[in-house]
């Protein structure tokens, strides 16, 4: 009797699908699962066959037998390439060479047992591995370093998720970031190994490795587990390199050279000879930007000791440049970081490995500011310096552990650093300007700077117990605690804003003792303190196997957030979050080539440390106007600190109870996520899919002036007055549009006690906060094969309500969870309409052809419709929402609706990519040339907004305003062409 071994060579697409009837494991951040089936030739179980796995560069090897239906499992896998061995008496050897196991998800495979007397007459067949995952109901695009090589694409996490169906880029004011289903950029949660680095503090992105550190990519836009929380938006699990038995090492160099790069349009105003509101001509001088990057990587792995111990290390250069001017300023940044990162992986037995991940990715940008002469393009005089302080020291130690065949556990530790600082360099001066000019008098770099760092301190325990063939359950918990430091102010204290100058040559030679101002501000803010916020989240998930062509995922996730203020005493207890999670697939023909999937989730988002920092301290803002009656040496002006003119308190410097704070029947900020689509695959490596979704924001939270309510319903009730109530005294937070109960003491000393009122929500006249996402997705994909690729997919959506979410785009504020849409009733007027994230139509295309093996071109081509302009001027009537400024939805003094004002134009981008690839004695040298913005498409991406400037008090104390020569103007373009250069050597 005869026995032979069958082989195939899997390509790096043939990723995760089921031809066999069995629940798909659950997934695990940083693991990746091998599942399947040993049937015979006639499609018959085949019981007891001994399949044994052999990681191709670490050498570990595993053992099962599959069970009495045929089942096989493989959890807790460290993701890469696996050799497969089947066998058992009375048939031959099956073998698979090179199975490539994928993070976070499940790698499916039958393996066909022949009979050894049969051998003979039947072609190599081996086993089966497809493209299409039948049993899962996520929508997720995974990404690798391999699929990058083929295609242009920037080197950030953003870039990468933006590849993904359903996500846009959001507005610049927030950086590169992306909108995942319509929410906010603030909404997304960021993982590395397990390790949620999220910038807890805003939302806004998560901590970034050195790019060459990065391994795989998963993108979850929706649809995703109960192990996943925290997130509105979307989730982007990274997992990095890892070491192999092979001693390998390398270096890499990109340079992204400023000469080599265009510049978007310069901008300026044209009307009454180019003269602005604050008499200044007004220029954005696009032309003297300079932007530029050098990024070179060393690396090497290998094994500390064989088959157990293995290293990846890397170090990181990175030298950055960043100039750029404005009508009246300039900016000289630059950044010369060195950045380190290291993973040690110990196979402590074959069923229990130690992982540690770390790395510093500490950054001080060091920025120059100078006034300039737009007249003459030169640089003035420096006004002075500062750092711009990023990243910090984080690590991660995780253990997973096989304890018997139906039962594995993963235990992680970790601690995440991040710096958002912006500090002055030298002593800081007082600063003076002219407003709203901003024309500086006095030499300073930054107007408010700020000290912000960050920790967070991670545990997690998840549990796999595989119960029956049909049912699989998983379930943990997890727990953060995040601390913030803060310590934030106006450059010497109070920024004195000089106004009503009748000299304004003057102003502009920032000769401010011949500008003859009449009034000035003293606009003060003072925020210091350490504030603590702790999340807990327990779930439980049961995939169970419902017929041999259904699969369902049930599951529960319940989430606690609580917030401390500056004393350290707890102000929000928001508990018993329960998050549903419901997805089924079917597998429609039975053999794993088509599958209808459908899902149903709820997810919470929490209260972000930001509303422990701007509502549960002391911090003191006000704004208070006096005529001048005179000028110190210093600059500083002398007033009459009897007469104020006005006097606007948002924050009185003193810590409130957090009864007064707090609406006590608060409800949690969640989603509602509805998915239905179908997938099929096609011929030739091809796949197509459908999907629809549709997500509902059933509830937000919101820092809210309920000022004019309370004092209504006191005197409706108590026939007594609020004494206290300014109009922006009380802020509370709470879902918008619900009655507010607070304990507090509205007249300080006088009939109304010290005690808790519930002002119902008619009385405060805020709307519920409402946004609304759908769309539709269109894929047509061909992985790569026969030197070429494909992946297409255009997306139609729609995105509208009242309420961004997390942060607000329209005006670029990243106050998470405190933007000033729902602080006044009056600026939520007209707030319904098409969000800023509103992409009605997009369409994007990757593709890539392999002329020989060692040279290849790739694109990445991109079209989007524009996104929704509105209006913001003075609120007419609403005197509290006109003390905002230009944040009402106001045209020419009249209420308008959100989106009302058009759109943007819509853009394309086409980037190319060219690599060669040779081998010289042993050694690959890889050359790469990328341009992105192929064409140089400089289309305006942003307007200025905001209809109306201050022109002066009215006689309700509110504040008036009148026409801006400035609406309209382009603030933003298409990034413009840019070229990046690299060179890769790999021993």
């Amino acid at each position: 009797m005869n026995k032979k071994i069958f082989k195939t060579t899997l390509t790096a697409a043939a990723v995760a699908m089921s031809l066999a009837a069995l629940p798909a494991l659950a997934q695990d951040a940083s693991r990746g699962n091998l599942v399947g089936q040993s049937i015979d030739q006639s499609g018959q179980v085949v019981s007891g066959v001994e399949i044994t796995i052999t990681n191709l560069e670490t050498g570990l090897v595993r053992k099962v037998s599959s069970s009495d239906s045929g089942n096989f499992r493989f959890p807790l896998l460290p993701p890469g390439a696996y050799s497969v061995q089947a066998t058992k008496s009375g048939f031959g050897v099956v073998a698979e060479e090179n199975v490539n196991v994928r993070v976070g998800g499940n790698t499916s495979m039958n393996i066909v047992m022949l009979a050894e007397g049969a051998v003979e007459s039947i072609e190599v067949r081996g086993s089966r591995v497809a493209v299409l995952d039948a049993t899962s109901s996520e929508s997720q695009l995974v990404v690798s370093q391999e699929f990058l090589s083929k295609i242009p694409v920037p080197r950030d996490l953003a870039s990468v998720a933006l590849l993904a169906p359903g996500t846009t880029r959001g507005v610049s004011a927030f950086g590169n970031l992306a909108s995942f289903g319509g929410a906010s950029v603030g909404e997304n949660a960021y993982y590395v190994n397990g390790l949620n680095v999220t910038n807890f503090r805003n939302g806004l992105g998560g901590s970034e490795l050195p790019f060459e550190m990065y391994e795989t990519f998963e993108v979850k836009t929706g649809g995703y587990s109960a192990e996943f929380g925290r997130s509105t938006g979307g989730v982007i699990n990274a997992k990095t390199k890892s070491g192999s038995n092979d001693f390998h090492a390398g270096g890499s160099a990109y340079f992204e050279p400023s000469s080599l790069r265009a510049h978007r349009p310069n901008v300026y105003l044209t009307e009454q000879d180019a003269i602005d509101e604050n008499g200044s001509p007004y220029y954005i001088i696009n032309s003297n930007d300079k932007i530029g990057e050098t990024n070179v990587n060393a690396w090497a792995s290998g094994a500390l000791v064989q088959d157990k111990l293995f290293f990846f290390g890397l170090v990181n250069y990175k030298a950055r440049d960043s100039d750029y001017s404005t009508d009246v300023l300039s900016y000289e940044r630059s950044a010369s970081d060195v950045l380190y990162t290291a993973k040690l992986d110990w196979y402590i037995t074959p069923n229990h490995i130690v992982e540690f991940t770390g790395w510093d990715n500490t950054s001080d940008l060091d920025t120059s500011k100078y006034d300039y002469d737009f007249a003459t393009d030169t640089r003035a005089d420096l006004y002075g310096d500062y750092v711009l302080a990023r990243g910090g020291k984080s690590y991660a130690l995780q253990y997973t552990g096989i304890v018997t065949d139906d039962l594995t556990v993963s235990l992680l530790y970790g601690v995440n650093e991040a710096n958002y600082s912006n500090i002055n360099a030298g002593n800081n001066v007082v600063g003076v300007v002219h407003s709203p000019s901003g024309k500086q008098f006095t030499k300073y770099g930054l107007t408010t700077p700020s000290v912000m760092e960050d920790k967070r301190t991670a545990y997690r325990a998840d549990v796999d117990w595989y119960v029956h063939d049909d049912h699989s359950l998983r379930f943990g918990f997890d727990y953060e605690n995040m601390e913030a430091v803060e310590d934030t102010s106006r450059v010497g204290g109070s920024l004195y804003q000089y106004r009503n100058c009748a000299n304004l040559d003057a102003v502009a030679a920032a000769d401010l003792l011949a500008s003859d101002c009449a009034r000035v501000r003293f606009n003060t803010y003072i925020n210091a303190g350490a504030f603590e916020t702790k999340s807990y989240a327990y779930y439980i998930q049961d995939t169970w196997q419902v017929t041999d062509n259904i699969v369902a995922r049930i599951g529960l996730r319940n989430e606690t957030f609580q917030n401390y203020n500056k004393a350290g005493d707890k102000f929000v207890d928001v508990s018993d979050q329960w998050a549903p999670r419901v997805g089924v697939s079917w597998d429609v023909s039975g053999d794993g080539t088509s599958k209808i999937f459908a899902n149903y989730g709820r997810y919470y988002l929490p209260v972000a440390t930001n509303t422990n920092i701007r509502l549960a301290g002391d911090e003191l803002y006000t704004i208070t106007e006096y005529d001048v009656l005179g000028i110190n040496s210093d600059l500083t002006p002398i007033v009459n600190p009897n007469a104020p003119l006005s006097t606007t308190v948002y924050s009185d410097g003193t810590l409130k109870g957090t009864l007064e704070t707090v609406n006590a029947d608060i409800k949690p900020m969640y989603q509602d996520e509805f998915i239905l689509g179908y997938e099929r695959m096609l011929e030739d490596n091809w796949t197509f899919g459908v999907k629809g979704t549709y997500r509902d924001l059933k509830s937000s939270l919101e820092d809210v002036a309920i000022d004019y309510g309370f004092n209504q319903y006191l005197e409706q009730e108590f026939g007594s007055s609020c004494t206290n109530c300014s109009g922006f005294t009380y802020y509370v937070l709470t879902n918008p549009g619900a009655a507010v109960s607070i304990t507090t003491d509205p007249d300080g000393d006088g009939p109304l006690a010290y005690q808790q009122y519930t002002i119902p929500g008619n009385l405060l006249g805020f709307p519920e906060a409402k946004r609304r996402y759908a769309a539709v997705d269109l894929n047509l994909r061909r992985a790569f094969a026969d030197d070429w690729m494909i992946d297409a997919t255009y997306t139609w959506s729609h995105s509208w309500g009242n309420s961004e979410g997390f942060v607000r785009s329209d005006n670029g504020q990243d106050d998470g969870g405190l933007t000033s849409n729902f602080d006044q009733p009056g600026l939520v007027e007209g707030a319904n309409g098409n969000l800023p994230n509103d992409r009605r139509h997009m369409f994007k295309l990757q593709g890539a052809y392999a002329f020989t093996e060692a040279f290849s071109l790739g694109a990445n081509f991109r079209w989007e419709s524009g996104r929704p302009l509105s209006s913001f001027g003075f609120h007419p009537t609403d005197a509290f929402a006109s003390q905002y400024e230009a944040e009402s939805f106001v045209k020419d003094g009249q209420m308008v609706n959100r989106g009302s004002e058009g759109r943007t134009a819509s853009n394309w981008t086409l980037d190319l990519t060219a690599r060669y690839q040779l081998n010289f004695k042993g050694t690959d040298i890889i050359l790469r040339g990328d341009v992105f913005n192929l064409f140089n498409n400089l289309k305006v991406t942003e307007r200025n907004q905001v209809n109306e400037i201050y022109a002066g008090e009215r006689a309700d104390g509110g504040f008036a305003g009148e026409t801006s020569a400035l609406y309209g103007l382009p603030t933003s373009f298409q990034t413009p062409r840019s070229v990046r250069l690299s060179a890769e050597i790999k021993f």
